[in-house]
């Protein structure tokens, strides 16, 4: 367990706002990013939520954070991890951090069958098209509401001909009307059937037939392609707002900067850090606003969306909605 090693140099796989956030924070970290910039998505994202943009919070943390540029973690061991960079391949000591960000799930996870032709789009594909100046099509299906999928509509309304939301989640932080201000048509299904041999011609919902030529997957899961007990920001759980990416990882910093027995977050609730340290006994809790929850036989509701709580002095809490 990580309580033993909480002043070892921390090796943060992904350089995100969630990785920088917490390699800002813990101080003797390092970030490997496989791209050429660090960021991620939130580099690119302008949709604010509440006072803050994802690119203004990781614009104040550039110059604070020491990083390994093009560099690819492929392996975690529980002393360090295993890069491939410029220098070929490399061991680091020290202790993993993941800060992989989310997934886009699959097809086959969202019960999307049919013909796969061009035009269908991963939300994160479809946002370095645009972020690099093309366009992925004139009749754009969204499928999944959230802040990213918003965003994303945020930056090409101007430019299709249609847009379309498909969603059958609530976001935690933007109501679907939102949507509607890009001028984009709402429809609560599910997507069930693609169409079309070259491209996408239509596409089968829950609520009928929608006409497109693109397609955009943008319902979410964490990113977890490494074996580390370790994970912050959408690498724990799908956090939409940004300034809350970074609160989860300055919460993981914390608690191994102050040491102590640590105690670890049980239910099936999802938390981040999963675990914490009693001198530092804080996690974020994955709901929207208005849920109750019982932590440790205490009910209240949750005033904002992921709240973050104070635990009590034990090796192991359950946290559950009631």
């Amino acid at each position: 367990m990580a309580g033993e090693e909480e002043m070892r140099r921390a090796l943060v796989v992904g350089g995100g706002l969630a990785g920088m956030a917490f390699a800002a924070t813990y101080g003797d970290a390092v970030v490997f990013e496989a791209r050429k910039q660090l960021g991620g998505f939130f580099a690119s994202d302008e949709l604010k939520v509440g006072e803050h943009s994802g690119r203004e919070l990781v614009e104040g943390l550039a110059g604070r954070v020491r990083a390994l540029l093009g560099e690819t973690v492929f392996e975690s061991e529980g002393n360090g991890v295993w890069s491939v960079g410029v220098n070929g391949a490399e061991f680091h000591e020290g202790l993993p951090v993941l800060a992989t960000g989310f997934r886009e799930k699959t097809p086959v996870e969202l019960g999307v069958y049919g013909f796969r032709p061009a035009g269908v789009f991963p939300l994160t594909a479809a946002w370095d098209l645009v972020n690099m100046g093309y366009s992925i099509g004139e009749r754009v299906v969204v499928y999944g509401f959230n802040h990213y999928s918003l965003s994303l509509i945020a930056k090409i309304h101007k430019v299709c001909e249609k847009l379309v939301v498909v969603y059958d989640e609530e976001s935690y932080v933007h109501k679907p009307e939102e949507a509607g201000d890009y001028g984009a048509e709402l429809v609560k299904g599910r997507v069930l059937y693609v169409e079309g041999r070259q491209r996408v011609e239509r596409l089968r919902t829950s609520a009928g037939y929608v006409e497109a030529d693109t397609l955009v997957l943008a319902k979410l899961a964490p990113l977890r392609l490494l074996n580390a007990e370790l994970a912050v920001g959408n690498a724990g759980m799908v956090i939409e707002d940004p300034a809350k990416v970074a609160e989860s990882a300055r919460l993981l910093a914390l608690t191994l900067t102050e040491g102590g027995e640590l105690g670890r977050v049980h239910g099936e609730v999802p938390a981040v850090p999963s675990v914490f340290s009693v001198k530092h006994p804080y996690v974020m809790v994955g709901v929207p606003s208005g849920v109750k929850l019982e932590v440790a036989g205490r009910v209240f509701s949750a005033e904002e969306p992921y709240p973050v709580v104070e635990l009590p002095p034990e090796r192991k809490v359950v946290i559950r909605v009631v």
